[in-house]
């Protein structure tokens, strides 16, 4: 299977309160907590990493929320971060019809696909920013010992012209001297 199958199989599996449950073995937080995977998986997060971070994430409209304290109300956090997010306005998946299911897959997946786009969108961006600033950065190193050579070089070489300047100055100005008082 190729990395996008295994993430919507993974995906719709999240519809179950059981495997969004078994995402949260790592949470912090557990026991006699508001925030406890049990309260999380039931107001439609799961646990996207392996590691021990608080980061929930909803399987529909996939808002992420971190920062979790023990107190926090999952349900309530979830409602004031993305109030409109179809999992909080419908009926647990398991009632639902057929055709309730499919159309809610269907947002969950668009869902998934915009979220898909906007992490690649901005690993892109920061991609091309680090390889811009890589070159600044080399043109920079290039640009200031050149431009030290030239100066360096500039300067000689004005400094042996000045000579010749004010000498070739003093002659056109003793020539158009000449050619004004002959008129």
């Amino acid at each position: 299977m190729s990395v996008v199958e295994d993430s919507v199989t993974f995906l719709r599996s999240l519809a179950s309160y059981e495997k969004r449950l078994e995402t949260f073995k790592n949470w912090p937080y557990g026991g006699r907590n508001k925030c406890s995977p049990e309260k999380l998986a039931q107001s439609g997060f799961f646990h996207p990493m392996k590691t021990g971070s608080d980061v929930a994430q909803c399987f529909v409209c996939f808002k992420e929320l971190e920062g979790w304290e023990p107190d926090d109300d999952p349900r309530k956090e979830h409602e004031q971060h993305s109030p409109s997010c179809p999992f909080l306005k419908s009926k647990p998946y398991e009632e639902m019809t057929a055709l309730e299911g499919l159309e809610m897959d269907i947002i969950r997946h668009s869902n998934m696909l915009q979220t898909l786009r906007d992490r690649t969108l901005q690993e892109v961006q920061s991609e091309v920013d680090r390889q811009l600033q890589t070159i600044r950065d080399t043109l920079s190193k290039y640009f200031r010992k050149r431009g030290l050579r030239r100066t360096t070089r500039a300067a000689t070489t004005l400094s042996a012209r000045s000579d010749d300047t004010s000498e070739i100055s003093v002659r056109s100005a003793r020539s158009q001297r000449s050619t004004r008082s002959k008129r």
